[in-house]
């Protein structure tokens, strides 16, 4: 028995030691040498055999023959890179000018009024095909260093100076229409260089020269409420915008003082909350918009014009430094957003002598384009893991609550794919056609309106309406009980 086994493992190695060198290969104390090929000599390999390993001197990596190919082992090469980057988009279609209104409704963007003695020539502007379109001019009047926003599918432009007299008038604009109303003036009386934002279906305007009140608008009720005054005291020339349920105000000047605090506004409790500085420099005059749940701010004027942009991110109270505005330093220029896209235009600029003169151009802002590239072969065993966006709470409207807590509360949030997913169940709102449950922010609305049966009421169902801009709208059903759970669509 002793004898057979030791002359087992006498031939073992002796059989390995024949394999090894038909294949040209070594083995030594110090490990096991394959065979070095080039892909030209790996190639003509007559017969090669299920498992035969080389290494491969083109490549510097192990090759294996398997499943009638060579494949590799040395993993792969990946490089993730983001980057965001500015185009230049078709000119303003206006003169050139600045302390302009602007903002988006739906897939469009608007720019109107401004200019160094005030102008009411209103335009839209069309992403899809990179045209602006001359609108019904604001029914104010010439403006300048007015407040605009937009709810729903309305636009609002009001305060600002005409002819050197600041104003407190207020005006809506239906774009289906093409028509303004006037409405009734903002609380507080006059100001210039205010800020304005909205958020579900109220709007908010407040500081201004010399000011600090903030007051809230309702659509419905045609009526202005005094809400807390701004949290950083009085302030002109500041950035205004809103992220999900929260509106935020920073940056701007205090007399001759620039400013670099930032600053946010709940409504349900009416409290400011100071958050983390500007990542810029102290400015008046810079630019802002939204895009997916995160607030950029840039350009602006800290002694000279200045053409940075920094990205806010809410969840981590955190600003990141993005690719500089395309051009060259701009002040009192307007920024809106439109489908995940960022647009920054007019405003004034410096010339090649240095001095600023009003522009009319205008730029396209795409964030976080990000690219994964892959050299090699990869093999991927088990589950692919990727994040998954948390759940948005929006303001319920026109007496819409949640169920009980027994029941989820009314949310959405957006997967990988872009889909979009709502859900919550709901009871004793409005029940008449088109109201609204909530707005959903630009990044998570569809390109047309999607209609949804829902379960309403015991035995009975309902629609709810998803439309471009945002609304979630209860078409049909009862109050009893609605269903929002199992609402998914995508967006681009």
């Amino acid at each position: 028995m002793i004898r057979i086994v030791l002359l087992s493992l006498m031939l073992f190695p002796l059989c390995s030691l024949n394999k090894l060198y038909a294949q040209s290969g070594t083995m030594a104390t110090d490990g096991i040498y394959v065979p070095r090929l080039t892909s030209a000599q790996r190639n003509a390999l007559p017969t090669p055999t299920e498992g035969q390993m080389i290494y491969n001197t083109d490549d510097n990596c192990f090759n294996l023959y398997q499943n009638d190919t060579w494949q590799k082992l040395c993993g792969y090469n990946m490089e993730v890179s983001t980057s965001d980057s500015w185009f230049k988009k078709a000119d303003f279609g206006g003169t050139a000018r600045q302390d302009a209104v602007g903002f988006a409704i739906g897939n469009k963007g608007y720019i109107g009024t401004g200019g160094s003695s005030g102008l009411s020539d209103f335009w839209e502007y069309d992403p899809a095909t990179n045209v602006w379109t001359q609108k019904a001019n604001f029914g104010g009047g010439n403006r300048r260093g007015a407040v605009g926003f937009s709810i729903g599918n309305k636009g609002y432009i009001g305060t600002g100076s005409q002819s050197s007299t600041a104003k407190s008038d207020f005006w809506e604009y239906n774009p289906a229409s093409n028509v303004w109303t006037q409405k009734a003036d903002v609380g507080g009386g006059i100001r210039t260089n205010a800020v304005g934002f909205s958020i579900s279906n109220k709007g908010y305007i407040g500081t201004g020269t010399s000011k600090e009140d903030f007051w809230e608008y309702d659509t419905t009720a045609n009526v202005w409420s005094q809400k807390a005054n701004f949290g950083g005291g009085i302030r002109s020339s500041a950035v205004g915008f809103s992220v999900s349920s929260r509106g935020y105000i920073g940056t701007g000047s205090v007399g001759s003082t620039r400013t670099v605090d930032f600053w946010e506004y709940n409504p349900a409790t009416d409290v400011w909350t100071q958050k983390a500085n500007f990542g810029g420099s102290a400015r008046h005059s810079a630019a802002g918009f939204v895009i997916s749940n995160k607030g950029y701010i840039g350009t602006g004027n800290d002694g000279a014009t200045q053409d940075d942009l920094w990205e806010y991110s809410p969840v981590t109270n955190t600003w990141t430094e993005r690719n500089d505005f395309g051009r060259t330093g701009r002040a009192d220029a307007v920024g809106f957003a439109v489908n995940n896209k960022g647009y920054i235009g007019t405003g004034y600029a410096p010339d090649r002598s240095g001095d600023n003169q009003p522009a009319g151009d205008f730029w396209e802002y795409t964030p976080n384009i990000t690219s994964l590239s892959i050299n090699g072969d990869i093999t991927v065993g088990g589950k692919l893991n990727r994040s998954i966006q948390s759940f948005q709470f929006p303001i319920l409207q026109n007496n819409w609550v949640r169920y009980s807590t027994a029941y989820s509360e009314a949310a959405y949030y957006k997967d990988n794919e872009s889909v979009v997913h709502l859900k919550g169940f709901l009871k004793n709102g409005v029940t008449t056609q088109n109201t609204i449950l909530f707005t959903l922010p630009l990044g998570y609305r569809p390109t047309e309106i999607r209609v949804f049966t829902v379960a309403s009421g015991d035995g009975t169902f309902g629609r709810i309406d998803v439309h471009p801009n945002g609304n979630v709208q209860f078409y049909s059903g009862v109050n009893t009980y609605l269903s929002l759970d199992g609402i998914s669509f995508r967006v681009d």
